[in-house]
């Protein structure tokens, strides 16, 4: 026993060693992408007062309403990392570090009790740590998600298995899978993934029906509160037909399927066309693939049901994807858990599958390419410029790439190469785009207009948006200070100040902004630099500066209507911001 303690200890030490290497030096790399919205701006992640909040608001999710999502185990994770460190990344980056090593180490051991070979176990760690198509879910905060939900998934079939052996594990077990669907909803998975040890072990399932009784509790009950939860969530419309969906999938898992082989080409944006046509001879050529591949997991299956286990379960948490319209279509972290099956198979092959004493050696090579790909990846999310200069080189025809390499530009400063950007983002694929990715484009063009002082093409822009969304906010507050801008002759410098601190705050320098603002002021008072005031102190989190901003607007005298209603609206929404919190 205690020399088998030190094994274990041997491999968990390598697994964590590999998997520091790779990942630490860019725990400094910024919020990115989803992270702004989801946790920079999301205002109820700030108290751990009402966590309880978290399993009864999907909207509060995101800072934008319609970001709604059911994940709350996510922002208690987002809130705990908050409490503890605001807004300093390092400690958002360290625990999505510590929870992939965390997998990689559940893996390690269950492989090693399947397999009974340590030398397996280890093997199986090290490619999981290492794989670079399992990074996203590390180096982008946001998609914790998955690395949470897949943490979950693996205590329970740890518990599970030793519940079925007699253990006093099955509490355990189901606590982990409600975990696993509050962390993503492809948690849901995980009773069929249980279900299927007890086929692999060969038990009958007569026997077995009170041990999935908790299962199907944790799974009524999370309908139910999802049905409840998102009656007042914004729910979208279908991006995309069913038959549309399947078809793209089954060309999608063929993708997937070389990167998990040859993890080359990989990006946060992946060129993927959707697939409208039955008769493509690509997806011929991917259905008589994915054919042969589910031959060959039937003919394994009846040789050896605890490699085909890793397989067949893996590839069960992908299912839902086939059914469900998503905007991505393609996207690296739906593989973070297909790559533990593809890191178990590997441990096996390393140990059992080649020639004997060649294993350690395509190991040590293995993990070494692994690890140096897996840490060049990383560097690519040492920015937003790096991250969407790469997807748009290795995604050109996809829109999203585009659209976010012009959100690089404007903050900036560089308007015009960043109204290039938005104009090939509309331009490239525009059925890609989502409502949400319009609006951003439409808005955003305005205000780079805005910044360059074309206030009449500005005007034009912030108008499309609204057309799509009338209660745009940042489209309405834009268009209320463009007719502030339009109404009246001021003391010259005062205005000057003011467009200076408007172009601060849409190339989002805060801090600018408001001290040119607080000149103005100081020169004239104006109803719209107030206005002004009032959205820097928003953005910049200073909610009680923000609503004194807005009630000195609404004290002046002769204040234009919508200047007036638009600080009303600013104000109820702090006000009632605030109430929910208390």
């Amino acid at each position: 026993m205690e020399r088998h303690l030190q094994r274990a200890w041997v491999a968990w030490a390598a697994i964590a060693a590999a998997i520091l290497a790779v990942y630490l030096p860019a725990l400094g790399s910024p919020f990115q992408y989803d992270d702004i919205h989801s946790i920079v701006e999301n205002s109820h992640l700030r108290t751990l007062a009402h966590l309880d909040d978290f399993f009864w608001r999907p909207e509060m999710f995101s800072a934008d309403p319609k970001g709604a999502m059911y994940r709350p185990l996510v922002l208690v994770s987002y809130a705990i990392n908050y409490a503890l460190g605001g807004y300093e990344v390092a400690g958002y980056r360290a625990f999505n570090i510590a929870v992939h090593l965390g997998n990689a180490l559940l893996l390690c051991e269950l492989v090693r009790r399947w397999m009974g070979s340590g030398a397996a176990g280890l093997a199986a760690g090290l490619v999981f740590a290492l794989h670079p198509v399992a990074g996203e879910p590390v180096n982008y905060i946001s998609s914790r998600s998955e690395s949470l939900s897949a943490l979950c998934v693996l205590a329970a079939l740890v518990l599970y298995a030793r519940a079925r052996d007699g253990g006093a594990h099955y509490w355990g077990s189901v606590a982990a899978c409600a975990g696993a669907v509050l962390a993503k909803a492809i948690g849901v998975v995980t009773p069929v993934a249980l279900l299927l040890i007890d086929v692999v072990k060969g038990r009958s399932h007569k026997s077995a029906l009170r041990y999935y009784a908790g299962f199907a509790a944790v799974g009524g009950a999370y309908l139910l509160i999802v049905r409840q939860a998102l009656q007042t969530a914004v729910v979208e419309h279908p991006v995309r037909g069913l038959g549309v969906q399947i078809l793209t999938q089954t060309k999608v898992l063929v993708y997937y399927l070389k990167l998990l082989w040859v993890p080359l080409g990989q990006s946060v944006e992946h060129q993927i066309a959707p697939v409208r046509d039955a008769g493509a001879p690509a997806l011929w050529a991917a259905l008589a693939l994915v054919a042969s591949l589910t031959g060959a997991v039937v003919w394994l299956w009846a040789r050896d049901r605890r490699l085909a286990f890793w397989i067949v379960a893996p590839a069960l948490f992908l299912a839902p994807t086939f059914v469900v319209p998503l905007n991505v279509l393609a996207n690296e972290h739906r593989l973070y858990i297909p790559v533990l099956g593809f890191a178990a198979i590997a441990g096996w092959l390393f140990t059992a599958g080649v020639p004997q004493g060649r294993g350690p050696a395509l190991l040590v090579a293995l993990v070494l390419v692994l690890g140096v790909l897996s840490y060049e990846r990383s560097r690519v999310w040492r920015s937003p410029e790096t991250l969407w200069a790469d997807a748009r080189a290795k995604a050109p025809l996809m829109p999203r790439p585009h659209l976010y390499m012009g959100d690089v530009y404007k903050s900036q400063g560089h308007n015009r190469e960043a109204l290039a950007a938005y104009q090939r983002a509309l331009a490239v694929n525009p059925t890609l785009l989502s409502g949400g990715d319009l609006l951003s484009i439409y808005n955003n063009t305005g205000a780079v207009h805005l910044a360059l002082g074309n206030n009449e093409e500005a005007t034009r822009w912030y108008h499309l948006a609204l057309q799509l969304d009338p209660d745009y906010a940042k489209a309405r507050e834009a268009l209320a200070a463009l007719e502030a801008l339009a109404e009246v002759e001021h003391h010259p410098d005062a205005e000057a100040l003011y467009k200076k601190g408007m172009q601060w705050l849409v190339s989002g320098q805060l801090d600018r902004a408001g001290a040119d603002l607080q000149k103005s002021l100081a020169l004239q008072r104006h109803p719209k630099v107030y206005q002004a005031l009032g959205l820097v102190h928003e953005r910049a989190g200073d909610k009680s500066a923000a609503v004194a901003a807005y009630k000195a607007l609404l004290q002046m005298p002769g204040v234009q209507p919508s200047l007036a209603h638009g600080a009303r609206q600013r104000l109820a929404a702090l006000r009632g911001e605030e109430s929910g919190l208390e």
